[in-house]
């Protein structure tokens, strides 16, 4: 159905007529724009950053005053503005920026104004040869004194990944705005403005009606979310006009029929918080139904994967590129290798669902999420196991960069804490970091190799000195005790660094390896069994029973009874407590806060939505069988129980 409303889309030239609530903000970007050549526009998500450009400023512009060309990294910024202004020369790329911008004000004799929109994904997505190769090209575009004027725009958290630009541009903070987010008193406006231009009445009296709107868009919070008031208010108008007019569609004959909103409608619609959150999910729950009845066997989480594979690792909406091909749709390998063993026409066909939702937007040769909402609702939807992959894939980067400065290289400890995760992070490393971890393994084999290697040369003097002593005994006693002491001393040594082996491979969680290191301990000379047998003894029945406990944590974490999980790993530190032994044991405690967390919210929902009591009262009893003695869970079963 066709709606007047914007739902997750951009304001653009062609709405000026219904953008309200940003006459101000317009005029100050205008003549901020129009004094300076580069400037940066900022903002908290949801704020309306790209409307206010893309509707607002265009607005102020005749078309003989500028030529804009909106541009988003793609797959890499510098080539998609040379892509862009190749394609307004008749080209398919250019070679250089500053020269392009010029040849494209010469032909059409207008400024040309550069918008780089979502500019963070630069950083979210681009590594930094990408960032320093488009920053030195934007520093020469304005050195050069062509007639251009830059716009950055970008979310407000990312604006201090800008500071190693103003080395390169000195001026890049002198001429900035931001955007707040839109208060009480615009969003009134924008109501106003907007039911009068689409033919909407409100029940009387207006104001009563115009305010429990208001209410339920504000949710105590002093701004709003512009992405949210249009998602409302486009839910809220097609539920009133399938009721006031049965069989149409709206703006038939280009008038948009009368409709008018009451009271009770608003509050049957419910609160903002919910709107978003609840299109998405049955949005999720409907695909995933009509591709079960299509695909035989597929993953009850498909569509969830596949949604969770347009967002980054910092919760931000990431583009993916795609092709069309005898009416097939041929999404990027990386995607397609990311979401094994899923198969390409199956996801094909779920983003083909997803932009029919409204949820994935296909544009150019790129299709993402439609808004970072989206983003921010998906990722908060992501599991533990999901959340431990992140931080791995973080840790490694991050060790990457660390290696770069220092030279130094993951330590065994390290990699044995990312083992069972590098298999599944594999495609989603860089190149470069694959090849760092790489290099990790074999440093850490050649350490190991030569610290055994002095061990066996420590041996096999000590053997040699008591060989030596033998012989020099058939001269001198006292040589003979010499030299077989030395050779006892050495026996300990050894007995001791065996034992000291087998402590470093327990603490790292390699129970069966420590375990043979105390069984090789007893083939050593008598005097230094008889010295450790008794700590033999006592670790090896210990590490045995931490071993049984960690291997049953580890099955019911996998299989996602985290509450015995936590139970297992706790008994396991009371045996012998370590480092790795607190990590299983707070992952595990992770997990089971955001699974309980995850179904709550679960169950929450679902007591809200007609027919979904049942569902409501699976999940409470699935937190209660994760924290058996929570109070609030009890509370909302027995509640769900009773209105059943």
């Amino acid at each position: 159905m066709k709606s007047p409303f914007k739902f997750l889309d951009a304001y653009r030239a062609d709405d000026r007529a219904v953008f309200f609530g940003r006459e101000e903000e317009t005029r100050q970007l205008y003549d901020m724009v129009l004094k300076n050549r580069l400037l940066l526009v900022y903002g908290q998500s949801g704020t309306g950053k790209t409307s206010l450009v893309q509707c607002g400023l265009a607005g102020r512009f005749d078309v003989t005053d500028w030529y804009p060309l909106f541009i988003r990294r793609q797959g890499d910024l510098s080539r998609s503005v040379k892509q862009r202004l190749g394609q307004v020369l008749g080209q398919e790329s250019v070679e250089q920026i500053a020269g392009a911008v010029q040849e494209v004000y010469f032909n059409f004799l207008r400024p040309v104004y550069l918008i780089f929109d979502q500019l963070e994904e630069l950083f979210i997505l681009g590594s930094e040869t990408e960032q320093a190769t488009f920053i030195h090209e934007i520093q020469q575009l304005l050195d050069c004194g062509v007639p251009c004027r830059v716009i950055f725009i970008i979310r407000e958290e990312y604006l201090a990944y800008l500071y190693g630009f103003e080395q390169v541009i000195p001026t890049l903070f002198d001429r900035r705005m931001r955007v707040e987010p839109m208060g009480i008193g615009k969003v009134k406006q924008v109501l106003n403005g907007s039911f009068e231009q689409f033919n909407i009445g409100v029940e009387k009296p207006a104001d009563d009606t115009l305010d429990q709107i208001l209410d339920n868009l504000s949710g105590g919070k002093a701004g709003i979310q512009l992405p949210y008031l249009q998602v409302y208010l486009d839910l809220l108008y097609r539920e009133d006009f399938v009721r006031t007019h049965p069989n149409q569609q709206p703006g038939e004959g280009g008038v948009w029929q009368p409709v008018e909103i009451t009271r009770a409608e608003i509050k049957a619609l419910g609160k903002i918080e919910n709107v978003l959150e609840k299109f998405l999910r049955e949005q999720q729950d409907r695909i995933q139904q009509e591709i079960n009845q299509r695909f035989t066997g597929t993953d009850p989480e498909a569509v969830k994967k596949v949604l969770d594979a347009f967002v980054s690792d910092e919760g931000t909406k990431k583009p993916v590129s795609y092709q069309r091909k005898d009416n097939r749709l041929i999404l990027d390998s990386k995607l397609e290798t990311l979401l094994q063993p899923l198969a390409p026409a199956l996801v094909a066909e779920i983003c083909l669902a997803l932009e029919q939702s409204r949820i994935l937007r296909f544009e150019d040769a790129h299709v993402e999420l439609a808004h970072d909402a989206l983003a921010v609702l998906i990722d908060n939807q992501r599991t533990a196991e999901q959340r431990r992959l992140r931080d791995a894939l973080n840790r490694l980067n991050s060790g990457y960069h660390e290696f770069r400065q220092s030279g130094e290289h993951l330590s065994r400890r390290q990699l044995n804490s990312l083992e069972e995760l590098l298999p599944e992070l594999d495609n989603r490393l860089s190149k470069e970091v694959r090849q760092f971890v790489r290099d990790s393994q074999e440093h850490a084999i050649k350490l190991e190799q030569s610290e055994l290697a002095a061990e066996r040369r420590k041996r096999k003097q000590a053997r040699r000195v008591a060989i030596l002593g033998f012989s020099l005994a058939l001269i001198a006693l006292f040589g003979l005790f010499t030299a077989y002491n030395l050779y006892l001393k050495s026996s300990l040594n050894a007995a001791e660094a065996r034992l000291n082996y087998a402590q470093m491979l327990k603490v790292e969680g390699k129970y069966p390896e420590a375990i043979g290191q105390l069984e090789e301990i007893k083939k050593f000379p008598a005097v230094a069994v008889n010295k450790y047998l008794a700590t033999v003894t006592l670790n090896n029945s210990a590490w045995q029973e931490i071993s049984r406990l960690v291997s049953e944590g580890d099955m019911y974490s996998q299989q996602g009874d985290y509450r015995l999980a936590v139970e297992r790993y706790t008994a396991a530190r009371k045996v012998e407590d370590d480092a790795h032994l607190k990590s299983l044991e707070e992952q595990a405690q992770t997990a089971l806060e955001n699974r309980f967390a995850e179904v709550m919210r679960n169950g929450q929902l679902l007591m809200s939505t007609r027919g979904r009591m049942q569902d409501a009262i699976q999940n409470f009893e699935t937190a209660l069988k994760l924290k058996p003695e929570d109070v609030t869970a009890k509370k909302r079963l027995e509640a769900c129980k009773l209105n059943q």
